[in-house]
């Protein structure tokens, strides 16, 4: 009897070990699914990555927005035959970039897009980096019109091209966060960064 009642008990034992093994790799199941599915999170209805444009960049490669995804990016959109304000565009970002403190600095990407489709290939946007002094963390893009204008209206950006093939246009940053949303806009030349180097640095934390 004696000898039972401790196979018994050992048996009662391996069971509740059975059982709670079972409970913990259920919840670690769970768990692993909830972190997917946290992943696996769409972007939010307002982010930018959710266009399907496509863009060839100065070294010749083609890219989407989404490829931007994880990083800080600072959007503007320019022409590289433009004398006055583009310049002073690609000036302010530069005044941006010398602001942003060195830790943060591999988060941020500077990115240029030209309104001008039909002129502004991959040669043109490499000669404009050139020319301009701009680094690897600046991405220089062209697209077809279709793309160019759904971004403009996305940016809020407004521009008309003229008879010579050059345009007019507005002028003016976005700062988008790390999933393609819009997080501050300044409009103008020659602005004050400190209102986007604060934005970043909340992006950041």
């Amino acid at each position: 009897m004696k000898k039972i009642a401790i196979y018994f008990f050992f048996a009662v034992l391996i069971f509740q070990s059975a059982c709670l093994l079972t409970g913990c790799e259920s919840s670690i199941k769970q768990e692993q699914k909830k972190a997917a599915d946290i992943s696996e999170e769409p972007l939010g209805s307002a982010s930018l990555y959710q266009t399907k444009g496509k863009w060839d960049n100065q070294y010749g490669d083609t890219i989407s927005l989404s490829k931007l995804a994880g990083k800080i990016p600072i959007i503007s959109m320019v022409f590289t035959r433009c004398t006055f304000s583009c310049p002073r565009i690609v000036a302010d970002l530069q005044a941006i970039e010398q602001a942003i403190p060195v830790d943060k600095k591999d988060k941020v990407v500077f990115v240029l897009v030209s309104f001008d489709s039909d002129r502004d290939h991959t040669a043109e946007l490499k000669a404009f980096t050139k020319q301009m002094n701009l680094n690897k963390s600046w991405m220089v893009l062209h697209g077809n019109d279709d793309d160019v204008r759904e971004l403009s209206m996305l940016l809020n950006v407004k521009y008309k091209k003229q008879e010579n093939g050059d345009f007019t246009h507005s002028s003016g940053l976005t700062l988008l966060d790390t999933k393609g949303a819009i997080a501050i806009q300044v409009d103008g030349l020659g602005k004050d960064p400190k209102d986007i180097i604060d934005k970043i640095n909340i992006l950041q934390n």
